[in-house]
């Protein structure tokens, strides 16, 4: 993505690590986890621990998602115009930060409260 701009390239390396970082704390925490816990604050609702995995795979997709999509989109609008493909670039990846974080809050939400026990 640097080669559209730094700020492209920047929000790229964030967006990446955004998408990569559940995956390697649910990888951590999660074989700690009882079989079954609780999935919503109310605690009404008990699953597997492994229901724990969709967030991280979710930030996964669509990080990378977003990041791959976005070269396809940037390199088809550089034959035309660099300016378009930077600004596409650079939109792509905004929305992939936000995205992933976005995923990312929910899943580290739901995680401190069943690993504090205020889910059950």
């Amino acid at each position: 993505m640097f080669k559209y701009s730094k700020t492209a390239g920047y929000l790229s390396i964030v967006a990446i690590a955004l998408a990569v970082l559940p995956v390697i704390v649910a990888i951590i925490v999660i074989p700690g986890l009882p079989d079954s816990v609780p999935m919503n604050f109310s605690g009404d609702r008990w699953g597997s621990k492994f229901e724990l995995l969709i967030p991280p795979v979710l930030a996964l997709a669509f990080g990378l998602g977003i990041y791959l999509q976005t070269a396809r989109k940037a390199a088809d609008h550089a034959r035309d115009s660099m300016t378009m493909a930077i600004t596409t670039a650079e939109r792509f990846m905004r929305n992939a930060v936000v995205t992933t974080a976005a995923i990312d809050i929910a899943f580290a939400w739901l995680l401190y409260g069943v690993m504090t026990g205020l889910a059950a």
